[in-house]
């Protein structure tokens, strides 16, 4: 399949035509785990990919932290109680009183996977109104919901490597690694995370090469979701007919940003913000290569 024309820039556009992307992540756990990075990545790298704004919706006692990895975004605090555990029903508002004006969300990078992130993530799954790029813990919180919340009707792009993959084929009842058969299944989009990237709508299926070992360390799939995000939303407002071609697009750029850091620097050695610089190369390559 050729690859997809990215999302135009008109030479009048503003922060508000490129849209917006509000990532849902970052955790303080209550046995001292504490995740803020993750959330930063794909913020970073929804940016990178030319989104207008960011905004990162994390934990109160971790916001912080998290905005000065990610000094361009806008921050929402979600409330906890006195042990530092989310309260869902206060940070689903918070996310609807301050995300409302944001294209797509972002869940799952660093955010844990207790019941509290479960019912978040059951309700903001239930919604149509805007679509969610599913992924990390995201994944895992929707594959440890009961059967009686698993109610998908979000547009979502899910992004797992397979780990995940098989916590969420098992209780599809799917026994092969297929990103088609768990896109059926979902009624989504998949991103197969492995030595090559597997992406399907349920329908139409496509495996991508771009990237290599080099892409093997903790982060670059939070990258990989800000990317898909940040393209996405650069769709305008009929957004939710790219979720395919911003999928593909977020996978080859990933991929494209990777092999630059190999060619320089080989195999290893990479860390997530290596990717960071390198997305408004591989995308510019990609214009100028007329796709």
């Amino acid at each position: 399949m050729q690859l997809p024309p990215l999302p135009p820039r008109p030479i009048d556009g503003h922060k508000g035509t490129f849209g917006s992307v509000c990532i849902i992540g970052g955790q303080r756990s209550e046995d001292g785990l504490v995740m803020i990075g993750a959330p930063a990545l794909a913020g970073n790298s929804a940016m990178r990919s030319g989104c207008g704004k960011t905004m990162l919706a994390m934990p109160q006692q971790v916001l912080q932290a998290g905005l000065e990895l990610a000094p361009t975004a806008t921050g929402i605090e979600l409330p906890v109680d006195e042990v530092g555990r989310l309260i869902p029903s206060s940070a689903i508002e918070a996310i609807d009183k301050h995300a409302s004006a944001c294209r797509c969300l972002v869940i799952g990078p660093g955010f844990g996977c207790d019941w509290p992130q479960q019912q978040i993530i059951a309700t903001l799954l239930s919604r149509e109104d805007r679509p969610i790029v599913l992924d990390a813990d995201g994944l895992n919180a929707l594959a440890a919901l009961p059967s009686g919340q698993l109610e998908l009707r979000a547009p979502t792009i899910m992004t797992p490597h397979i780990g995940e993959y098989k916590r969420l084929a098992k209780i599809a009842g799917i026994e092969s690694e297929s990103a088609e058969e768990l896109a059926q299944a979902f009624g989504c989009v998949v991103v197969l995370k492995s030595n090559t990237t597997e992406v399907s709508d349920g329908v139409r299926s496509v495996v991508k090469e771009e990237g290599g070992v080099e892409l093997a360390t903790g982060g670059t799939g939070d990258v990989l979701s800000g990317i898909i995000a940040g393209t996405l939303v650069q769709f305008g407002i009929d957004c939710v007919s790219h979720l395919f071609e911003a999928a593909i697009l977020g996978v080859h750029i990933h991929g494209m940003a990777g092999r630059d850091f190999a060619r320089q620097h080989g195999a290893s050695g990479m860390i997530a913000t290596d990717l960071l610089a390198r997305v408004p190369d591989a995308i510019s390559a990609i214009r100028d290569n007329g796709a």
